[in-house]
C-alpha cells in the first residue's frame, strides 16, 4: 500500500443496521473540546433529548480510556444544566481499565454490549451520549466480528427511531457517518512528512500518520464527519478521505473544537451551534485523478458555517444567521497574499481565517493558496472565489466576528518542489 493511506481493516460496504431504521430523532455531533460552559450546545442537547424534566441520558463510554471518570464528568455537567442526576445512566460498555476506580476493572465491560441487561438500560432513555477518546474501540465493542450490531448498538438505533438524541464529541463524532476516519492527519494523507509514526489509541496524530478508514455507525447517513477539524487542520484529510473512499458522497462535515453541528431528521437540515464552525465539503462536480497520494482533485465545493446557520440537506441551501450581512461588493480588509501555511498544517493562520478574512472578505484575492511538500513531491491547495460564491458577516457582541461562507471552490494539485539557489 502507498504510504499515507491504508484504507481500513474493516470493509467499507459492510454498514450497521441504522441505515437501515427509520431514523426520526435528532444527532448533536461535537467536534471535541467541548467546555463544559458552553451553555448553547448543551441546552440544545438537553432540549433535544426532551427538556431538563423528561430527559433521560444513556451515556456510552466506549471510546474512552478512563471510561468511568469520563462518564461521571459528562454526568456532573449535564446536572449543572438541570438535568435529573436519576436520569442520566451508565452503559457500562468499554475496553480499557479505568485506574481512578480501585475496586473495578472495565476492560471486562468489553463484552456487554450484548448483554441483554445493558440493553435494557437504553429502553427507557430519550438520548445517548457516546464520549470521546478512540472511535475504533467503539467499533470493536458495538459491533460483531461479522460486523452486525451487538444489543446495544441496536437499541441506540432503537432509541433513534423513536425520535430520541443520539450525540457525541470527538470519536463520538467520528462515529456517526458510514465511513468513518479512524486516524490519520492531512500531511499523512498526501504524504507530506517523513514522520510516518503512528501514535498508540486515543494519542495525537504524529505529522504524517497515514490515513485510516474504517465502516462507521451510521447514524448520520449523509457522508463522512471529521472533529478537532480547524484546530487540527484536517482540511486535507477529510479531502482525501472522501476521494478515496469506495461509497461516494457528496457532503462531507469538518467539526471545530467547541462547536456542534445539529441535525434535524424531520427538517433534513443541519445547524451549527458553538463557538467555533463547520466545515461542509461537497465533491459532487469534483474530478479526481491520479493515485493516492499525489491525487489531482479539482472542483470540490466547500462552505463555512458558524452559530446560527443552517443548511438543508435536501437541496444543499445555506440560511444563514438571521443578523448576518452579505460581503459580495463590501469587502472591509485589504490584504496581500497570506503565508504558505494554514491548510495542511496546524500553522498560523489557519483555515478559518484564510478562508474568512483573507479571502471571502478581502478586497485583494480571488483565491488563496498552500503548499506542502515532503522532498520534491507536494500538493498545493487553492481555495477560490468563483461566480456562485456568496458570504456574509455579522459582528456579534464580544466583537468578535462570524462568517457564513458558501459555494467556494477547493482544489488540491500535485506539485514537484525544486529549489534553486538565489547566488
Amino acid at each position: 500500500m502507498k504510504r499515507g493511506i491504508l484504507l481500513g481493516l474493516l470493509s467499507l460496504l459492510l454498514f450497521i443496521g441504522s441505515g437501515n431504521a427509520q431514523q426520526k430523532g435528532n444527532l448533536l455531533i461535537a467536534g471535541g473540546a467541548l467546555n463544559s460552559d458552553n451553555k448553547a450546545v448543551y441546552e440544545k442537547m438537553i432540549e433535544l433529548a426532551g427538556g431538563a424534566d423528561k430527559a433521560v441520558f444513556g451515556i456510552i463510554p466506549a471510546a474512552s480510556g478512563a471510561p468511568v471518570s469520563s462518564y461521571e464528568s459528562f454526568k456532573e455537567t449535564l446536572i449543572s444544566y438541570g438535568v435529573k442526576p436519576e436520569n442520566i445512566h451508565l452503559v457500562n460498555v468499554a475496553m480499557l481499565d479505568d485506574k481512578s476506580t480501585e475496586f473495578a476493572d472495565e476492560s471486562k465491560w468489553a463484552g456487554n454490549a450484548d448483554d441483554k441487561r445493558v440493553a435494557r438500560i437504553l429502553k427507557s432513555c430519550t438520548a445517548v451520549w457516546f464520549t470521546g477518546g478512540d472511535q475504533m474501540r467503539v467499533l470493536m465493542t458495538l459491533t460483531r466480528a461479522d460486523g452486525s450490531p451487538t444489543l446495544v448498538l441496536q437499541a441506540v438505533n432503537e432509541l433513534y427511531g423513536r425520535g430520541g438524541m443520539i450525540g457525541g464529541s470527538s470519536a463520538g463524532a467520528a462515529i456517526m457517518g458510514p465511513v468513518m476516519i479512524a486516524g490519520g492527519s492531512s500531511s499523512g494523507a498526501f504524504g507530506l512528512s517523513a514522520d510516518t509514526s503512528a501514535t498508540g489509541p486515543g494519542g495525537e496524530n504524529s505529522a504524517g500518520e497515514p490515513l485510516l478508514l474504517s465502516k462507521g455507525l451510521n447514524f448520520f447517513r449523509f457522508g463522512i464527519v471529521d472533529q478537532h477539524f480547524n484546530q487540527r487542520a484536517r482540511l486535507g484529510r477529510l479531502c482525501m478521505a472522501m476521494a478515496l473512499s469506495n461509497v461516494k458522497f457528496t457532503f462531507g462535515a469538518g467539526v471545530d473544537e467547541n462547536t456542534a453541528m445539529v441535525y434535524y431528521s424531520g427538517e433534513n437540515k443541519i445547524q451549527a451551534i458553538g463557538e467555533n464552525g463547520l466545515t461542509i465539503i461537497n465533491p459532487g462536480e469534483a474530478q479526481i485523478n491520479g493515485t493516492a497520494p499525489q491525487l489531482r482533485i479539482t472542483n470540490m465545493r466547500i462552505s463555512y458555517l458558524e452559530h446560527g446557520d443552517e443548511m438543508s440537506l435536501t437541496d444543499m441551501h445555506i440560511k444563514p444567521a438571521a443578523h448576518r450581512l452579505p460581503i459580495n461588493g463590501n469587502e472591509e480588509y485589504e490584504l496581500p497574499a497570506p503565508p504558505q501555511s494554514g491548510l495542511l498544517e496546524t500553522d498560523a493562520p489557519g483555515f478559518r481565517e484564510l478562508a474568512t478574512r483573507y479571502l471571502a472578505n478581502n478586497k485583494l484575492l480571488n483565491k488563496i493558496t498552500s503548499t506542502g511538500f515532503n522532498g520534491t513531491n507536494g500538493v498545493r491547495v487553492v481555495i477560490s472565489k468563483i461566480p456562485q460564491s456568496q458570504a456574509y458577516v455579522s459582528k456579534e457582541n464580544n466583537g468578535q466576528k462570524k462568517y457564513t461562507l458558501h459555494n467556494y471552490r477547493l482544489d488540491f494539485e500535485p506539485v514537484k518542489i525544486e529549489i534553486v539557489p538565489i547566488y
